[in-house]
């Protein structure tokens, strides 16, 4: 049996972008909580991207997330989040990377707090739905400024971009796709 992936989303979304959620779930994501998600897969066709997620990956943030996901830390986070959005320029590709990316640990956790809501608290819960209304298409606008859109149809695995068929790629790199 090879490495086991978990297909998680579909999103329609640039390749900067994703470029800025790989990072913003491996390196910022461990400055949180020492953990990181470096081995996601992105499989980009015409723009839409589906994300693959190494299921030892996922068992091990879960642990982290039951050890250290504390109130305080989701609210540091929260706070962190609110700061990046009013302290950062839109005005070009680079700066919005750079936006896209220190926000990445929030967005990861407030996405899994929506969909795994048993990791958070009442109170995150919460803050989640207030912080859910006041900013819930924001980033999409600000992703919508992205001006260099290419390329469309790519794998983007451990920050490099790959030009071949999914199914190639899986079988040269040994994985294997579970729900």
């Amino acid at each position: 049996m090879g490495k086991l992936y978990k297909v998680d989303t579909t999103r329609e979304l640039p390749f900067l972008a994703v470029k800025a959620w790989h990072e913003g779930d491996s390196k910022e994501l461990k400055k949180w909580i020492d953990f990181g998600f470096f081995n996601h897969i992105f499989v980009s066709e015409n723009g839409f991207v589906t994300t693959y997620y190494d299921a030892e990956e996922i068992e091990e943030y879960d642990k982290i997330l039951d050890e250290k996901f504390t109130d305080d830390l989701f609210n540091e986070l929260c706070d962190h989040f609110f700061d990046t959005l009013k302290s950062e320029n839109f005005n070009s590709d680079d700066e919005i990377f750079v936006f896209l990316t220190k926000i990445g640990p929030a967005s990861t956790l407030f996405y899994d707090i929506s969909n795994y809501p048993e990791f958070a608290t009442d109170n995150m819960i919460r803050r989640l739905i207030r912080v859910r209304k006041t900013t819930e298409s924001f980033v999409y606008d600000v992703i919508k400024n992205i001006k260099n859109k290419e390329p469309k149809d790519y794998i983007y695995h451990k920050g490099e971009l790959h030009f071949i068929p999914f199914e190639q790629f899986l079988k040269e790199n040994g994985i294997e796709i579970i729900k």
